[in-house]
């Protein structure tokens, strides 16, 4: 990709505009709120199936169908998706990205994505400490985690972070098939990282759904965060 013009947002020292409108702004928090609104009762809807035992067989069944694709090659794929959803190649990523933002003057944007990642893993470990929802043993595989289960941590780091890595890019971004590529690019990431996790066998597909749903409410927040700073910060600047 071409180098990319990243103005300052409002209220860093270089003061560029970022006019988002009050209208826009509104009906992004209304249907940001509507989205969180559903989400959460369909969080706490898969969680109630779960504990009610409903989708045991169902979990098992396709940990069971992924673990017939074992092999070399499909181990090292599967390897290199669940590493890219660790928590230390997440605070990497972040770390950088956070940096590159408050450097160029995205002080908001940075903010937003230390706020995310950091808000996102303490939302996670909560979660699973509430659930306390065990960790699926069918079969001896490469990993041997004792933490509990619900909601993966990967699909849900996974979601927040290069999701959140991906809105400030598309901002950033000049084309629109450039935006289209990095948007993929994440969610096929995402996806990814999701699947290993099934595949490895260290957490029922339930879980990984969870972490999905609970990191795309936490996402959404974030961003709706951002856009009412920037709003505010642009506010005060022309006062």
């Amino acid at each position: 990709m071409k180098e990319i013009h990243a103005p300052a947002q409002p209220g860093s020292p270089t003061q560029a505009p970022q006019l988002l409108p009050l209208g826009t702004l509104v009906v992004s928090l209304l249907i940001g709120a509507l989205f969180c609104i559903l989400g959460a009762l369909g969080f706490v809807w898969l969680a109630v199936q779960i504990f009610s035992n409903r989708f045991v067989t169902v979990d098992d069944q396709i940990i069971t169908w992924l673990h017939g694709f074992w092999g070399p090659i499909s181990d090292q794929v599967m390897l290199f998706f669940t590493t890219m959803g660790e928590p230390l190649v997440l605070g990497v990523f972040v770390s950088l990205a956070t940096l590159a933002l408050w450097r160029r003057g995205r002080w908001i944007d940075a903010a937003g994505l230390a706020i995310a990642a950091a808000g996102g893993g303490t939302l996670n470990e909560l979660l699973k400490s509430f659930y306390h929802r065990t960790r699926p043993d069918l079969f001896a595989g490469l990993f041997h985690l004792t933490t509990y289960s619900f909601p993966s941590g990967h699909a849900m780091g996974s979601i927040v972070c290069y999701g959140m890595l991906a809105f400030t890019g598309v901002r950033l971004l000049q084309k629109r098939r450039h935006q289209a590529v990095l948007v993929l690019a994440a969610a096929f990431l995402v996806l990814g990282v999701g699947l290993s996790r099934i595949y490895f066998g260290v957490h029922f597909p339930t879980d990984v759904l969870g972490g999905f749903v609970a990191g795309a409410i936490w996402l959404t927040i974030c961003i709706q965060v951002i856009r009412v700073a920037e709003w505010y910060a642009q506010r005060r600047s022309v006062l």
